[in-house]
């Protein structure tokens, strides 16, 4: 896992993040383009264009690349800058994975990359998973990790796979091609 210049410098801060839970964030789209693909994004890019804002470095504890590379942002024990509802973010750890999923989709490297650390953070403390429109009430004024991921993403994703034969392996990529139609149906007709 590689650490970004924000990491650096705060790792040696005193603990004032008490983690309830994780956030799942996307990098989502641009200012001047809400549906820009941003999966090219890297967590130095996000770096940059956080410190530009005026804070003190990048706002996630980790991102993880398209191809599934995980970067350390912030040290989970030092607060977050990624959800300001509720104080959580000296109550959560943030993740972040580049790209725009209200119009692509996470890449298979960034899922399984997603499931290892999430598991790695629960093999220390478990907690609850989250994405961030979860924070921003009712409607959310983002979308946030993406309207093409079902709030059941995460779960789905973290479900043991038991593939016992032929049939159930069938079952399976039948329902996730299911579940990528309906996006892809949703997303035609602008929902």
């Amino acid at each position: 896992m590689k650490e970004t210049n924000t990491y650096k410098k705060l790792k040696g801060k005193a603990r004032d993040n008490f983690p309830e839970c994780i956030v799942v964030h996307h990098s989502g789209g641009t200012q001047s383009d809400p549906l820009a693909d941003t999966s090219h994004h890297t967590a130095t890019v996000m770096e940059t264009g956080h410190l530009s804002l005026g804070w003190e470095g990048l706002g996630y504890h980790y991102v993880i690349h398209k191809d599934g590379e995980v970067w350390k942002g912030r040290p989970e024990h030092y607060h977050g800058a990624h959800v300001k509802e509720d104080d959580m973010n000296t109550k959560s750890i943030g993740i972040c994975l580049a790209g725009n999923f209200d119009v692509t989709l996470p890449t298979k490297e960034q899922e399984l990359s997603l499931i290892d650390l999430i598991k790695d953070i629960r093999s220390r403390a478990n907690l609850t998973v989250y994405p961030h429109r979860y924070f921003l009430g009712n409607p959310p004024y983002k979308s946030c990790y993406g309207k093409r991921l079902t709030d059941e993403w995460i779960k789905n994703l973290l479900k043991p796979v038991v593939i016992e034969d032929k049939k159930v392996r069938l079952k399976s990529n039948l329902l996730r091609i299911l579940e990528e139609l309906k996006n892809a149906v949703l997303e035609l007709l602008g929902l």
